[in-house]
């Protein structure tokens, strides 16, 4: 499983939760201007758009793709911790600390 994080600064938070599931997790930080035209890998499964430092334009274009795909979108608002080591199991993506995008 794959998932795809857009936006903050960091994953470090999402790729060690994912390191005890073997998930891999893919990064872009939103910041930099080709990220608007970049696609979605095709071995994703999820996204999660981190609304800190992303643009309006790349948020409504990865969500547009998404659901085009049929992916999961979840957004996480600016500055949020969660915390990793309480959601190292297998559903630490967990639909409840996430909003989802219909």
């Amino acid at each position: 499983m794959t998932i795809l994080v857009v936006g903050g600064d960091s994953a470090k938070m999402f790729r060690r939760c994912a390191a005890d599931t073997r998930r891999h997790v893919e990064h872009w930080t939103g910041r930099k201007s080709r990220d608007l035209v970049r696609s979605i890998p095709k071995a994703t499964d999820a996204i999660v758009v981190v609304l800190d430092r992303v643009s309006h334009a790349l948020a409504k274009r990865v969500r547009r793709e998404a659901v085009r795909r049929g992916l999961p979108v979840y957004f996480q608002k600016r500055g949020r911790q969660v915390d990793a080591g309480a959601q190292a199991g297998p559903d630490w993506l967990d639909p409840l600390r996430y909003r989802e995008d219909p």
